[in-house]
């Protein structure tokens, strides 16, 4: 049986390997977030929302469909002019 010290180095111990463990995967997620091509978009200052708008598909999507249109707009009113 152990005694109350020795339990208590042991979860001690074991506090440690778990803060390095998770010391380590913490370094890894911020290293790799730092070299993901959305780590740029901090650099503008665009904030959480602005940043989370121009990860969205749909939404680049919605605006080269929109200045297309205007696009063919403009074209058309050239032809007719």
């Amino acid at each position: 049986m152990t005694s109350p010290l020795e339990r208590a180095r042991l979860l001690d111990a074991e506090m440690q390997l778990q803060r390095a463990w998770l010391e380590l995967n913490l370094r890894d997620l911020s290293s790799a977030a730092r070299k993901s091509p959305w780590a740029k978009l901090n650099a503008l200052k665009l904030g959480v929302a602005g940043a989370s708008i121009l990860k969205h598909r749909s939404l680049w999507v919605a605006a080269l469909s929109l200045l297309m249109n205007i696009y063919r707009r403009r074209t058309r009113k050239e032809h007719a002019a």
